[in-house]
């Protein structure tokens, strides 16, 4: 499914990964809408869509395998780090739903000192919300975006039954739900850190005009990329 997304052209302007969930859903929902809507907001930019879900087992081994999901993180933070070999002055951008926002951010974690990232947008993340971000953070010259919706049915109903792709949460508390906080204990330079870069976003009812209506996946809506993600992909880099 990711060969149906991926799109070469314009990696000389910069790239932008999309890194979908979990399951045989997951490695279909917005695998063509995400790169749809980046074309339709005029980003010139490669797109390549991360394929990083397991063939055998499906949504609750993608969820629940943490070992093969931090192999994964891997693979994509070399897949990162080979591009900016090759264009060094060239901005990335990552684009993640679900539990593909475990692995996005463990790939950040993974990245060597000296490697970062522009902008990262978080779309009903099934990260616990009180999961440490410090270290991906660290690898960001942007922001870090994360839209969240209470009323996400699957968040609510579906991950107290399997936890958190970090294995952390308790039920009820993924950051898809209620945004990330800032983890217990944090000290004065992560809390400093945490309102530097990340960005919590709430649900609004105009985002509807847009085909996202806070369930789960309808984010990766065409319009709602175009009109709401796109422009934040161009935002200009804040100051370390």
């Amino acid at each position: 499914m990711a060969r149906l997304g991926t799109d070469e052209q314009g990696s000389q302007y910069g790239k932008t990964f999309f890194i979908g969930g979990a399951g045989p859903v997951g490695n279909f929902v917005g695998t063509t809408d995400v790169p749809k809507g980046l074309r339709a907001a005029k980003y010139r930019g490669a797109i390549e869509v991360f394929g990083w879900q397991a063939v055998i087992g499906g949504t609750l081994r993608d969820v629940i395998d943490r070992e093969r999901n931090a192999e994964q993180a891997r693979r994509l933070a070399e897949t990162i780090q080979g591009y900016l070999d090759q264009h060094p002055d060239r901005r990335v951008n990552l684009i993640a739903l679900s539990a593909g926002t475990g692995i996005t951010t463990w790939a950040l974690e993974a990245l060597p000192e000296g490697y970062r990232v522009g902008t990262v947008v978080y779309l009903g993340s099934a990260l616990s919300r009180a999961y440490d971000l410090s270290a991906a953070l660290e690898r960001i010259d942007g922001h870090l975006h994360c839209f969240y919706s209470a009323a996400d049915p699957l968040l609510r109903y579906g991950l107290p039954m399997t936890g958190s792709v970090d294995r952390e949460t308790a039920a009820g508390e993924a950051a898809g739900l209620y945004g990330f906080g800032t983890p217990p204990g944090a000290d004065a330079e992560t809390r400093r850190r945490y309102a530097q870069r990340l960005r919590n976003r709430p649900y609004r009812r105009d985002y509807a005009g847009y085909g996202y209506y806070g369930w789960h996946a309808d984010s990766t809506s065409p319009r709602f990329v175009e009109k709401v993600i796109a422009p934040l992909l161009a935002e200009r880099l804040a100051a370390r």
